[in-house]
């Protein structure tokens, strides 16, 4: 009887050997298929991140083509063409897009130091009515008036919010401060309870615009200068009201004008985009849930990585940055290698610099998020 039980102890100990043996074993085996896996997932993003920095590289050296003596950035070509404001901050800021080893130059500094010369000087040239230029007999003429001036102040606030940002300039030289100023008072001009109409004769109140404002606020008040009290209290106003005026809670939607419901399903532009405009500019729209649900829709419907060449005349490659904030990766790789295959080459329209510049801004955003990607072990 004692001798039964001992020889049932030593069975049992030894099953609990055997099975701990087993799970040393799997644990290593695990460990090791762990280790091999993320050793393929660090190649493959090394992979990807280098094409990134590929495509980036090439991007900025286009720009940089398409800066012309003044300073000025053509939307493409710079023997003649067009220089417009807006689309030339879009570009200027691509310059400023960089990666761990891909950091900006000191060319591309200057290129941008240079651009904002040339826009400070046209705006106080001016009083800040900004418009669209042309190169005619090797001489840049006004062409016309900017169609929206709270988006295009709102675009040179962003670049040089940025650029101050990027270069740590605390120090401004003074027709700077004077464009500033100046940028500020046209602005404050055209709001009204605080939200942004287009221009003093066109009092329409418009989402698209009134996001580039905030965008553009945000950047100068965290750009690191002093006395900025005034553009944060601007800025937190103007935060408020987006949101107030804009989000249709009957619809669960962004309505595109203040006080119009009007929305038409299949227009890519202006309705389709509007949704997603908020992630684009990085606004914090306080339900993000809602805003996943629209960009979802967004996706589903209109396919933007697939870069359709029937879009009013553009890319509209800054939807890529609206992918960039809801970490969808696989789309905005998409859209990158569509834009890569379809028109790095030839560079013909409807390829624009500014196009070329939110690219920039979307290779540093996927670099980024390939970074993180590597320390949460997912690719997908």
């Amino acid at each position: 009887m004692h001798e039964h039980k001992h020889n049932q102890c030593r069975r049992k100990v030894k099953h609990r050997k055997n099975v701990m043996k087993l799970i040393i074993f799997c644990m290593t085996v695990g460990i090791s298929l762990m280790f091999i896996y993320y050793q393929n997932l660090r190649k493959e993003i090394d992979v990807r991140q280098k094409w990134l920095e590929t495509v980036l590289t090439g991007e900025k050296k286009w720009i940089l083509e398409n800066q012309g003596p003044e300073g000025e950035f053509y939307m493409n070509g710079s023997k003649a063409g067009d220089v417009n404001p807006y689309f030339a901050c879009m570009a200027a800021l691509g310059l400023l897009a960089e990666t761990k080893n891909c950091p900006i130059t000191e060319t591309e500094k200057k290129a941008v130091g240079r651009y904002l010369d040339w826009h400070t000087g046209i705006l106080l040239e001016t009083d800040g009515k900004m418009g669209i230029y042309r190169k005619e007999s090797g001489k840049l003429i006004y062409k016309e008036k900017a169609d929206s001036e709270d988006g295009y102040l709102g675009m040179y606030f962003f670049l040089m919010g940025k650029y101050l940002e990027k270069t740590e300039s605390t120090d401004l030289q003074e027709n700077w401060e004077k464009g500033i100023s100046l940028a500020l008072k046209k602005i404050q001009s055209l709001m009204q309870d605080g939200i942004t109409q287009v221009s003093e004769e066109n009092t329409t109140v418009y989402l698209m615009d009134n996001l580039e404002v905030w965008k553009g606020l945000y950047e100068l008040e965290h750009a690191g200068l002093k006395d900025m009290q005034a553009v944060s209290e601007m800025r937190k106003k103007l935060q408020a009201q987006i949101e107030k005026l804009f989000w249709d809670d009957a619809n669960q939607r962004w309505r595109i004008i203040e006080n119009s419901d009007l929305y038409h399903q299949k227009d890519f532009y202006p309705d389709g985009v509007a949704q997603i405009y908020p992630l684009i500019y990085e606004f914090p729209v306080k339900e993000k849930k809602k805003q996943k649900i629209l960009y979802e829709q967004f996706t589903e419907k209109f396919q933007w990585q697939k870069l359709n060449k029937k879009r009013n005349g553009f890319l509209w490659a800054m939807t890529g940055m609206a992918a960039a904030q809801m970490g969808d990766i696989n789309n905005l790789l998409e859209l990158i290698r569509n834009y890569e295959t379809e028109y790095c080459e030839n560079r013909k329209y409807p390829l624009y610099t500014g196009e070329a510049g939110w690219i920039c801004m979307e290779c540093e955003k996927l670099y980024s998020l390939y970074e993180r990607k590597i320390k949460t072990g997912f690719l997908v």
